[in-house]
């Protein structure tokens, strides 16, 4: 059987095609793996448990490629008062699926500021990281899906979060 020169081409490229949107598909969905964005309330004690908490809002997003974002806003309590807390967290993190239902994010090399309007002092939100991170230098979360729009983030010690899922947001 002889193929012509122009079926011989035509065969070709569409090998290439085929080849080239499948590369491109696994690039796609390798640098989405993890991704998840949420929000959820949250009030944590310190050692005085009348004067030292936070009582606020976090939100997380992990996005693509490894790099993700935390804000958290709300109120500090300390023996200073009551102040206006809010504090960008950037971080990297790294992701892998070990249930249908969980995944792990391992949370490494974060960096914190204060927005212009923050008025907290700035251990106690060093303490909040602190106690978030079980006193390590990543912080290490398992997200478990209790449903279609909640997922519980866990500490390797307890329970953090009850995280709801932002709008278009899942946990894969």
């Amino acid at each position: 059987m002889k193929v012509t020169p122009r079926a011989f081409f035509m065969f070709s490229a569409l090998a290439f095609v085929a080849a080239t949107g499948f590369s491109i598909g696994k690039l796609f969905i390798a640098s989405r793996v993890g991704m998840m964005s949420c929000s959820s309330k949250t009030i944590m004690r310190f050692e005085n448990m009348e004067d030292e908490n936070v009582n606020g809002n976090v939100y997380f997003n992990f996005g693509p490629e490894g790099k993700g974002s935390m804000v958290v806003e709300g109120y500090t309590d300390s023996a200073t008062g009551s102040h206006y807390l809010q504090r960008y967290v950037t971080f990297s993190y790294s992701s892998r699926r070990v249930s249908a239902t969980d995944r792990q994010y391992r949370i490494s090399q974060w960096k914190s500021s204060a927005s212009p309007i923050d008025e907290s002092p700035d251990v106690i939100f060093d303490y909040f990281m602190l106690e978030m991170s079980d006193s390590q230098d990543g912080l290490f979360l398992n997200a478990q899906k209790l449903n279609d729009k909640t997922i519980l983030l866990s500490s390797i010690n307890s329970p953090l979060f009850i995280c709801a899922l932002r709008s278009g947001s899942k946990i894969d």
